[in-house]
């Protein structure tokens, strides 16, 4: 712990402290593309795995609704 005016801190506190700091520096300055909040978010977006399964349900219930019409028509 460290005390700063008083106020005793945590290393790991003070540590959040400043990268919170430095991320809205970098935020607000000429090196906005690499801010550490759209760092992080591109690396979450990288390590996503692609989800194929919801694009397989939606063409099988188009499939299904086309066999359903198909019926319909069939039958009328």
């Amino acid at each position: 712990m460290i005390e700063i005016a008083g106020i005793t801190i945590a290393y790991e506190t003070l540590g959040w402290i400043i990268a919170f700091v430095a991320s809205e520096v970098i935020g607000a300055s000429k090196l906005k593309e690499n801010s550490v909040a759209q760092l992080a978010k591109g690396f979450i977006d990288r390590a996503k795995p692609s989800r194929k399964e919801d694009e397989k349900v939606a063409e099988v219930r188009k499939a299904v609704a086309l066999l359903q019409e198909t019926l319909r028509r069939v039958g009328d």
